[in-house]
């Protein structure tokens, strides 16, 4: 079986583990009838490995992943990113899995993830052959299939499609999700592939976003078909609370927010309710919180005191450091967002941060700041401003406009 090698180019700079990934390619080289890169030909420089560099100037994953599907030439494709370490002479065995189970689709080895601190994390993964859907009931399936060390049926994309370029991230993972109820997976149980992530900047609306269109797409008893649905509003309750746990810790507050009020409203529960303050904490809400702070709401009078302390304190913090701001007493601000920072990680924290960074020449880190701040809080007036002139100082106007369409708009 020949098989073409995908490489995903996501590194722009200075790529730390480049060494180690072309040991990996070279280690398996003899199975590659073709190699397809979408950066350029640096990347092989002192080394004898033969590719087809297509140059793409381009951060969007799904449009990497589609042009190797156009120009990959065999039956089988195995992708990995310029990050990807693959293990020594693992391809037969992952190719065995087709010989023995022809209606295969795709077939994916463990998963060793690296992260930015060289912090090393080893995922034993479920074998998924014929209980694809399973994977749905983790509202979380990057953490339990890799999207790079794994071999596609290339003719698979003739009935599914090619990636959804509106993913500039997550692009695997919104495939999985739209086309689950299709797919034939099958684990190679004794192959691992080790995937660096050295950024440490990672737009988390795309994942939301994937989520809430798969809840949209399936009945919610496929993500929770272990709850008592006889008692649908218990079940209800249950289903979007541990929804909007996920998109909370996606960072997007404003559609957990929904997502726990429609838990309480399917049945009035002290813990949604709780969930719900919480999340209006965080978005920079303050006084919403407030509100719901009441023992109608479920809350016991030491609850209420306690948290309208908490909430009041970060409140009035984060009026002075604004105030602060506003009188341009730059070390004031730097004491007292530390201090904040300690205990409260809200959108107003990080619009601070950006400001910070603007007035100290940083623009590109105050963007960062500014849009995690939005995915946050989206419907902040200030923060909305602060991140759309950062965005038309730095030409990002339309990965603003789609980070807003994903959080706010209808899907």
């Amino acid at each position: 079986m020949k098989i073409t090698l995908g490489i995903l180019n996501t590194i722009k700079g200075e790529n730390p583990v480049k060494e180690e990934v072309l040991e990996g390619i070279q280690d398996n080289l003899e199975y590659f009838d073709q190699i397809i890169f979408t950066g350029d030909e640096s990347f092989f420089e002192d080394s004898d490995i033969q590719a087809q560099c297509l140059n793409l100037e381009t951060d969007n994953k799904a449009v990497m992943r589609n042009a190797i599907l156009e120009n990959a030439k065999n039956d089988y494709i195995l992708w990995i990113s310029d990050t990807t370490v693959l293990e020594f002479d693992m391809i037969p065995e992952m190719m065995e899995q087709f010989e023995d189970y022809e209606d295969t689709d795709i077939v994916y080895p463990n998963m060793v993830i690296v992260d930015n601190t060289g912090l090393e994390s080893t995922f034993i993964l479920q074998d998924l052959y014929k209980k694809e859907t399973d994977l749905l009931m983790s509202l979380k399936i990057e953490n339990y299939f890799p999207e790079y060390g794994i071999i596609t049926k290339k003719d698979l994309f003739n009935k599914t499609g090619k990636f959804d370029e509106e993913f500039e991230d997550y692009e695997f993972y919104n495939f999985l999700y739209q086309n689950i109820d299709n797919l034939r997976l099958k684990l190679s149980e004794f192959n691992y592939v080790v995937i660096h992530y050295p950024e440490t900047f990672i737009d988390t609306s795309y994942r939301s976003y994937a989520l809430r269109k798969a809840i949209k797409k399936y009945p919610l008893k496929k993500f929770f078909p272990r709850l008592n649905w006889e008692n649908e509003n218990l079940a209800l309750a249950t289903a979007y609370t541990s929804i909007g746990d996920i998109l909370s810790d996606y960072l997007d507050y404003f559609n957990a927010s929904q997502h726990y009020r429609q838990a309480a409203l399917s049945l009035h529960n002290k813990v949604s309710m709780f969930k719900l303050v919480n999340t209006y904490y965080n978005m920079g809400l303050f006084d919403e919180a407030k509100k719901l702070l009441t023992q109608d709401q479920g809350f016991s009078q030491d609850e209420i005191k306690d948290l309208l302390y908490q909430i009041d304190k970060t409140q009035e913090l984060i009026t002075a450091i604004e105030k602060a701001i506003e009188e341009g007493k730059a070390q004031e601000v730097m004491v007292s967002i530390n201090d904040v920072a300690s205990f409260y990680s809200g959108a107003p924290v990080y619009n601070i941060l950006g400001v910070i960074e603007f007035y100290g020449g940083n623009k590109e880190n105050a963007y960062r700041y500014f849009y995690k701040a939005a995915t946050m809080n989206p419907i902040d007036e200030n923060i909305i401003h602060n991140l759309t002139d950062m965005a038309n100082m730095l030409g990002k106007q339309e990965k603003v406009k789609g980070l807003f369409k994903r959080i706010l708009g209808e899907i």
